[in-house]
């Protein structure tokens, strides 16, 4: 038997999700969590200028993420590191 779930769990899942799409801009954040924003924005149909542009995050990483390509590899989280430290002025 499936468990059944209820109105209530439903929407405190939707709420969570929306909540997740929206990014903290106030301190550094984890490439985890950018990643799965990234996703889940193109899933909505984002672009990657529209993407790059709303979670300050630069061009290179986003098309990266998306296109998931061999021949464009770069060192995603560090280079995410490095560009957070320097958005929050820490560098």
């Amino acid at each position: 038997m499936s468990p059944r779930r209820s109105a209530n769990s439903e929407s405190t899942v939707k709420a969570a999700e929306t909540k997740a799409t929206e990014p903290d801009m106030s301190k550094v954040r984890k490439w985890p969590d950018v990643a799965k924003q990234v996703q889940a924005m193109r899933e909505q149909g984002a672009n990657i200028p529209e993407i790059c542009e709303k979670l300050c995050i630069s061009y290179p990483l986003v098309n990266q993420l998306i296109l998931r390509s061999y021949k464009m590899v770069i060192q995603s989280a560090e280079v995410f590191e490095r560009q957070e430290k320097i958005r929050l002025g820490l560098e």
